[in-house]
């Protein structure tokens, strides 16, 4: 679920909307990315300044929460709070939302399609979805534990999923208490300078392979076992790849660098013995994978 605003500039000579006027908007730490169509709900810092057809992520990095989202649309602009979310999300999204309608120079703008909201009442409405969300976060997770599923979090950097075990904790918690302790959660798992291994698509002929990628000294995110993304993986419904493998980069200078493949069951076998940290229901971190540790898992 997601709440939606639409801020549209009003007469005739109307601002250009672009990067810079974007960041101007914004607190000058904050970190703006987007997330391609094959990425799996994971960031990527922008290195564009074109921003059509783009949603625009905003990463807080004082408060790795879920973000919000910017889009250009044309002379307007349409920011994108995904929920449940944390207090921080929510303020920052209606601080941006405020910015922006005072740059317009517009006293009002559109909430999920239809509501006219005034930029007086900004500070209710705030108030208003924070509490909301509070509630609609509580009821997920009851829902969620009553129901043995676990909570996949699209959260600002990566997937989180949030296991059965830590569902059950969260279930005991009151509302307020349960927003505190579900801001720190995410904070925890996105602080660390991680990357998440994801998987990338090839097709030839009618064989489809699932390819994920372990760069030497790189502190990853590992699949306990290789799965298709729930979002945006870029496969059609229904299609899943016939093998799935893991390339090991390993440098030999400060450009050249060696790739070879393992199937990825047997990547797993050969890291079985390690007593790997876990990250979420579906993930390890595995920490600092030299070059002879990979050349290793190739013999």
């Amino acid at each position: 679920m997601a709440i939606e605003i639409a801020i549209k500039q009003k007469g005739f000579f109307k601002k250009k909307i672009t990067l810079s006027m974007i960041k101007s908007l914004l607190d000058s730490h904050t970190i703006l990315g987007e997330r391609d169509s094959n990425s799996a709900y994971v960031f990527y810092e922008l290195d564009s300044d074109n921003i059509d057809d783009i949603n625009i992520v905003v990463q807080n990095p004082n408060h790795l929460g879920r973000g919000f989202m910017v889009r250009k649309k044309s002379k307007d602009i349409e920011v994108i709070l995904n929920v449940p979310c944390t207090d921080q999300d929510v303020l920052d999204f209606f601080d941006f939302v405020s910015k922006t309608c005072t740059f317009f120079k517009v006293n009002s703008f559109t909430m999920d399609l239809e509501r006219q909201v005034k930029l007086k009442e900004l500070p209710t409405l705030t108030q208003d979805i924070s509490d909301w969300n509070k509630d609609y976060l509580y009821q997920q997770v009851q829902d969620l534990h009553q129901n043995e599923h676990i909570f996949i979090v699209f959260a600002v950097k990566n997937p989180i999923h949030i296991p059965a075990n830590i569902l059950a904790q969260w279930s005991q918690e009151n509302i307020t208490d349960l927003e505190r302790v579900f801001s720190t959660y995410l904070q925890n798992k996105q602080q660390e300078d991680l990357y998440y291994m994801k998987p990338s698509f090839f097709q030839k002929g009618d064989k489809i392979r699932g390819a994920y990628s372990l760069t030497e000294t790189v502190d990853s995110i590992i699949p306990k076992e290789a799965f298709i993304p729930p979002i945006t993986s870029g496969l059609p419904d229904g299609v899943a790849p016939n093998e799935w493998t893991v390339g090991l980069v390993r440098f030999k200078g400060k450009t050249d660098a060696d790739i070879d493949h393992l199937p990825y069951e047997v990547f797993l076998d050969k890291i079985s013995h390690l007593k790997l940290e876990e990250y979420d229901d579906l993930h390890w971190i595995l920490r600092n994978p030299t070059k002879e540790f990979l050349e290793g898992l190739l013999k």
